[in-house]
């Protein structure tokens, strides 16, 4: 007997964090066709940041990759956005290839950790920023690339943490405004796993927020 198709709807809505980041891979099994994607600046101040789009197929035989950019360096007004696709685009995955979705955005007031001290029964992170990072509580932030490690045997499955897909709030500082180079914010419990910083980070001001329609077709 004929399986019938399962449609399911679904919105991708995440904070663009500095660098590149995968917003979208399909899921085994499954045809998705991502009907509307739009990316706003939702930042304080005159700033005109920049994002550039793009579509990765991966041959699954030899990993080997090819991106195909939508947009590219399309500039975002203040209290504006900026719409990706409006039309239809339709994202694969089977046997032979993979499709999935990025984006990378250049922005002001970026600047690199050097370290993160992370208290997991409160969920509080320490970070200490190469230079001020310009700060002040209440603020809200970004964070990338922070690379973690965690005890053997705990599940974990990347060593990025806490995902660049999550916007967070900047509850202290030490020191002043302008001077300062440590800041705590609060990241989320690891249900009781403890993570120790290796190397790596960027942390900025939230200045971009994404937003996408997608519908996955699937006949399993």
């Amino acid at each position: 007997m004929a399986v019938a198709p399962v449609n399911k709807f679904l919105t991708v809505a995440v904070p663009v964090a500095p660098g590149t980041q995968k917003l979208y891979e399909v899921p085994t099994g499954v045809s998705s066709i991502l009907l509307f994607a739009q990316v706003s600046n939702v930042g304080i101040g005159a700033t005109y940041p920049t994002v550039t789009f793009w579509h990765r197929r991966e041959s699954r035989s030899t990993g080997n990759t090819r991106d195909i950019r939508i947009i590219k360096d399309i500039q975002i007004p203040p209290n504006d956005a900026v719409v990706l696709v409006d039309g239809r685009l339709v994202l694969e995955k089977d046997a032979i290839k993979l499709d999935s979705l990025y984006i990378n955005a250049v922005q002001t007031g970026i600047v690199t950790i050097t370290n993160v001290q992370y208290y997991e029964p409160t969920g509080v992170a320490t970070v200490t920023t190469l230079t001020p990072h310009g700060f002040s509580p209440n603020d809200p932030i970004t964070m990338s690339g922070i690379a973690m490690t965690c005890p053997s045997g705990s599940g974990i499955t990347t060593t990025i943490f806490p995902s660049p897909q999550s916007s967070f709030v900047v509850d202290s500082i030490v020191n002043s405004v302008g001077t300062s180079r440590t800041f705590t914010t609060t990241v989320g419990s690891a249900n009781g796993i403890v993570h120790t910083y290796v190397s790596g980070g960027l942390v900025a001001p939230l200045q971009m927020e994404f937003i996408a329609s997608i519908l996955e077709n699937s006949t399993s």
